[in-house]
């Protein structure tokens, strides 16, 4: 079984790959998923930002173009905003 954040993640990338199955989710990056653009990116963003409570400059989310690599982004940084 996986953890919050990790079903969380899955939760917005089932709002912006909708075509993708759950399974299929947590293999899913730019190179293997054909409606993985630059408005998806910027769409995921915003979801993600507001799941997890966090805000995220485009600039450094710009390199999380995997589902393991968001998943890593996030617990990062929710990590680093505990006191």
């Amino acid at each position: 079984m996986q953890d919050a954040q990790f079903e969380s993640l899955v939760d917005c990338f089932e709002k912006v790959f909708p075509n993708l199955s759950r399974s299929d989710i947590s293999n899913a990056s730019h190179e293997n998923v054909a409606g993985w653009d630059s408005i998806a990116q910027v769409t995921l963003l915003s979801l993600v930002g507001e799941a997890f409570g966090i805000e995220i400059d485009f600039e450094e989310f710009e390199e999380a173009t995997s589902f393991a690599a968001v998943l890593e982004f996030v617990r990062a940084r929710i990590a680093n905003a505990r006191p």
